[in-house]
């Protein structure tokens, strides 16, 4: 069985930034968002719908859609500057390391916090080959010891 998104009345009952929100902008941004979290469903299990929503919430601050700041920003293009400046007040957004590693999803605070889920549910070790030591013992870990005219 297909997942749907929850109701817009739901989202916005949850994140109340988006009260405001186009039934057309709902409808795309949280399809968009079920097509991140959908694959995930099994081990995301009662979180489902929370992810989902961060997900959507994160699509449309993306889009300046919302009350909050961070949508503000987004709307007059300044979600991702470094430095503002405005007569005697400057602004400067200093680089978070652990954002920055994101990706994407580090470019709001919704992103933020549905990371970790989403990270949660595809994480483990990465592998790859490295093809054969130099001066090693002549096993390469894939097709077994090397012949010795390899080595």
């Amino acid at each position: 069985m297909a997942y749907s998104a929850p109701a817009k009345d739901t989202f916005t009952g949850i994140f109340p930034a988006f009260a405001a929100v186009s039934d057309e902008a709902y409808t795309f941004w949280s399809g968009q968002a079920v097509l991140v979290t959908e694959p995930l469903q099994d081990c995301l299990g009662a979180r489902m719908d929370l992810a989902t929503m961060r997900a959507t919430a994160h699509y449309l601050t993306q889009q300046g859609i919302g009350t909050g700041t961070e949508a503000q920003m987004a709307a007059q293009g300044a979600s991702g500057f470094k430095r503002l400046k405005s007569g005697t007040l400057e602004i400067e957004r200093g680089d978070s390391p652990a954002a920055a590693n994101m990706g994407d999803w580090g470019t709001t605070s919704y992103g933020q916090q549905l990371y970790p889920m989403l990270k949660a549910c595809v994480g483990g070790p990465r592998v790859s080959g490295t093809g054969c030591v130099v001066d090693g013992n002549g096993f390469n870990g894939f097709a077994g010891v090397l012949p010795p005219w390899v080595r």
